[in-house]
């Protein structure tokens, strides 16, 4: 296959992947129980530990505004809670509660079970190989 080819391809099944995965997550087949913009800010904070607003919009590549209205979205469900940060008493942190840790556990577990799933007849390598190539797309992104 030639390069152009190559590049074509890429970009029709990129372009085709995002599409049904933001379908397949506002339709009655979604996978999980937490929104994809909920669920991914909570694995930051999982993963990260307690944040910044400005940290989490750098993260996620959105402007301040928007990861505002998640995090209270999230923090109304008391899901994410806000402490002022103790390095500097006028900025807050966010992190999650609790209750926002067992349903990111439940979400979390559900979505592996369904990619298990999906990948079921992939041999170990494939998988490894692809979500090598994964992190270096994503990772593309942020250059």
């Amino acid at each position: 296959m030639s390069k152009e080819n190559s590049i074509k391809r890429i970009e029709y099944e990129l372009t085709t992947l995002i599409r049904k995965a933001v379908f397949r997550d506002q339709s009655d087949r979604k996978i999980g129980i937490l929104e994809r913009s909920a669920y991914l800010l909570m694995r930051q904070l999982d993963e990260q530990g307690p944040s910044r607003l400005k940290q989490l919009a750098e993260a996620f590549q959105l402007d301040i505004s928007t990861l505002s209205r998640q995090a209270a979205a999230l923090e109304a469900k008391k899901l994410i809670q806000r402490f002022s940060d103790p390095s500097d008493g006028r900025v807050s942190l966010f992190d999650l509660t609790e209750q926002g840790r067992e349903k990111l556990a439940i979400d979390s577990r559900m979505r592996l079970e369904w990619y298990e799933g999906m990948l079921e007849g992939w041999s170990g390598d494939e998988k490894e190989v692809f979500g090598e190539l994964l992190v270096r797309m994503n990772g593309a992104f942020d250059e």
